[in-house]
């Protein structure tokens, strides 16, 4: 009978750790894609019409050598962590003709912004660009840390980081388990100035 005990007790503690493995690495990211993609379409990144001008994370990841990554946000948040290999949009349009034969895909916190820098370089005639899907730069992480990376931005100096730019603490939850977020001291005013430079660089 003790032995009895003593396997049922080892097959709870065990489905028990399966269940907690599938809730954090299947369905607690899955939520949060979810939650990711209302923001997107809360902030209104369909006026932009990318269709299919837009590059899945997991293609991303996958195989990141297909790809330029373009960081389209601001000093303060690309000081806290950029995917590696990023270039900015100072960078990209110093020298386009130095990625004009490569497929650029442009980011930002979620989607939004980097919708609008797409849209941009696009209409300048730089059809190569791209936005990154599904949450962007959250779901990027989220998408790594649910995959075993730990560490999936850098700072500046290369050094690996689990350190986020959210653009607001709500945001922070949906970058993925381990990741820590940070934001702006005024988010509201951040996105109010950011609306504004989309309106006035690209009229929507």
């Amino acid at each position: 009978m003790r032995n009895y005990h003593s396997f049922a007790l080892a097959f709870y503690l065990l489905s028990t750790c399966f269940q907690l493995a599938f809730y954090r690495s299947v369905v607690l990211p899955r939520h949060c894609f979810t939650q990711l993609q209302a923001t997107v379409d809360g902030l209104g990144t369909g006026k932009f019409e990318l269709g299919e001008a837009t590059v899945a994370v997991s293609s991303i990841i996958a195989a990141p050598d297909n790809y330029v990554l373009l960081d389209s946000r601001t000093e303060e948040e690309m000081a806290v962590g950029i995917i590696p290999g990023a270039i900015t949009k100072a960078a990209f349009e110093a020298d386009p003709t130095k990625y004009a034969d490569k497929e650029v895909v442009c980011y930002c916190t979620v989607g939004y912004i980097s919708g609008a820098c797409t849209y941009e370089l696009r209409k300048k005639g730089h059809t190569n660009v791209k936005n990154m899907g599904d949450g962007a730069l959250l779901g990027y992480t989220l998408a790594q840390t649910a995959a075993g990376v730990s560490k999936p931005l850098v700072k500046a100096d290369g050094t690996a980081t689990n350190e986020v730019h959210c653009f607001m603490p709500p945001l922070a939850a949906l970058a993925g388990e381990g990741m820590v977020g940070k934001s702006f001291a005024d988010p509201p005013a951040m996105l109010e100035a950011a609306n504004a430079s989309i309106k006035e660089r690209t009229g929507l």
